[in-house]
């Protein structure tokens, strides 16, 4: 492609070891492969070959040149895989299975950002619990998935984290509104909407209380977060989630997010996972790029 013709030929002819051989490969006359080569020799005023009834033999010149032509050949096969994966990046569809509380806030500037710059590429969006993610992706049914704490699984890869405690998520009008912190053991009866079993948000909130030695009062159980947001806005009700899970009410004044003093909820996360077998496409690995680069600036 990039590549001169007098440089190819001259390649050739040193693998092959004769212009006979050589135009044999390369389909072409020898006559036309003896001018380039020729030229070369004249170019560079050296002789590249010692010609002998045996065939061809580089002189030192032509080890220099062959080296050359050797690495400018490869660095030619780098572009070239370059430029196909640029290629392929102005089209494709990225399958995430995520979360609910990535798509309030988090997911939709990624949506944002890749349909400007990447218009081609589209982003298939599944959510589900944090279970259902991991399986989702061990099955190979999506490119990455969004869970809430990590995966625990050898056959997946952890990509990126960002840490998200759990805070207590009330209406502006509620007792606990106006508190600066809270610990567990503040929270025995309190009367919640949780996020049913399958949500990793409830699983390390179980774990919570178990260790504090409280009980909530469970009033009510979703397996919708944005449900769980509009009960608790609209009633006495408390839930819990990460702030950037109900970050648009929040902002809105709708609700307000009260921090735990726990280590276990100050601790969780949410970490980008791949299966580990999975050979990634192009635009795989932009979007991949995208979302820790994301997760990077907000963990810090």
């Amino acid at each position: 492609m990039i590549e001169s013709t007098a440089i190819r030929y001259f390649r050739v002819v040193t693998e092959c070891g004769s212009i006979k051989q050589a135009a044999a490969a390369l389909r072409i006359a020898p006559s036309a492969i003896s001018r380039q080569v020729q030229g070369l020799e004249e170019e560079l005023a050296v002789k590249l070959f010692e010609r002998g009834a045996r065939g061809m033999n580089l002189t030192d010149a032509g080890h220099v040149l062959y080296r050359y032509a050797i690495d400018n050949r490869s660095q030619l096969d780098g572009l070239r895989s370059q430029v196909e994966e640029f290629a392929a990046l102005r089209r494709g569809q990225v399958k995430i299975a995520t979360v609910e509380g990535m798509l309030s806030d988090f997911l939709p500037g990624i949506f944002a950002d890749l349909s400007q710059r990447y218009p081609g590429i589209t982003l298939s969006v599944t959510a589900v619990g944090s279970r259902d993610v991991v399986d989702l992706v061990g099955q190979n049914d999506v490119d990455l998935g969004l869970i809430f704490g990590r995966a625990n699984r050898r056959d997946l890869n952890e990509l990126g984290r960002m840490r998200q405690p759990v805070c207590l998520i009330v209406s502006p009008r509620h007792p606990l509104a106006r508190q600066a912190s809270l610990r567990m053991k503040d929270l025995a009866g309190l009367r919640v909407i949780l996020p049913d079993t399958s949500f990793g948000i409830r699983q390390e909130l179980d774990k919570s209380c178990a260790q504090a030695g409280i009980q909530l009062d469970i009033c009510s159980e979703a397996n919708s977060l944005a449900f769980a947001q509009t009960i608790t806005a609209r009633t006495d009700l408390a839930t819990f989630m990460p702030m950037v899970s109900a970050m648009a009410p929040i902002n809105a004044g709708a609700l307000v997010a009260v921090p735990l003093h726990d280590k276990r909820l100050e601790a969780t996360q949410v970490t980008l996972v791949q299966l580990a077998a999975r050979m990634a496409s192009p635009s795989t690995r932009l979007v991949a790029e995208m979302l820790m680069a994301r997760m990077k600036e907000l963990d810090e």
